[in-house]
């Protein structure tokens, strides 16, 4: 009879266990339900046909102390930097493409280190000059991209103001900004996005 009453007492707890954990389930699924809704809602629809460039970063770049400089009986006119910023670029498409990363201005910040009277002549390019785009293949689906952006920047700093020899300063010279193009070779559409770094260099008292 003692056993008969703690076999029945089993069966209810067991039985109550089964149905709170059921309940909890249907909950659980229920959140997720709506999370995902919510989630789809706000997220950008991938369709066919459908190529976007989700996000577009490029670093800050230090290009250095001259690697050439260019003057006469010590007053130095002209330099030349080198060195490279980092694009970090997210692209989604549905087919082949490929992605080109061209400069597409120069903002040159205004400073006393700078000839005012050459700072038109102020030029920034990829290394090689001629070259006017950076390509990068893609393949359907999500593609994460880090592109070296190598540069190339010549400078025409006020030589009175340069620091004496042995030591350097090291200054804004301006914004970059970029343009990210996305060629889908199936639609034959383009994409754009724009973005920005900033452009330091290192200046000193070499000759």
């Amino acid at each position: 009879m003692e056993n008969g009453n703690i076999s029945r007492k089993t069966k209810k707890v067991t039985f109550l266990i089964i149905a709170v954990t059921l309940v909890v389930n249907v909950v659980l699924t229920g959140i997720n339900v709506y999370l995902i809704a919510q989630f789809n809602q706000y997220s950008p629809v991938f369709t066919p046909n459908f190529t976007y460039i989700s996000n577009a970063i490029a670093e800050d770049a230090n290009l250095g102390k001259p690697i050439i400089y260019f003057g006469h009986e010590g007053i130095i006119e002209h330099t030349v930097h080198q060195g490279s910023t980092y694009a970090t670029i997210w692209v989604i498409t549905p087919h082949y493409g490929i992605l080109s990363i061209r400069i597409k201005d120069f903002n040159l910040i205004e400073s006393e280190y700078l000839n005012r009277e050459n700072q038109n002549k102020t030029k920034i390019s990829y290394i090689d000059e001629e070259e006017t785009r950076i390509y990068v293949p893609l393949v359907p689906g999500s593609n994460n991209l880090r592109v070296e952006l190598p540069l190339k920047v010549h400078v025409y700093p006020e030589s009175e103001k340069l620091p004496q020899r042995g030591e350097s300063i090291k200054i804004l010279l301006g914004y970059l900004y970029l343009e990210a193009e996305v060629f889908d070779f199936e639609t034959q559409n383009n994409v754009t996005r724009e973005f920005s770094a900033k452009i330091f260099i290192e200046l000193d008292r070499a000759l």
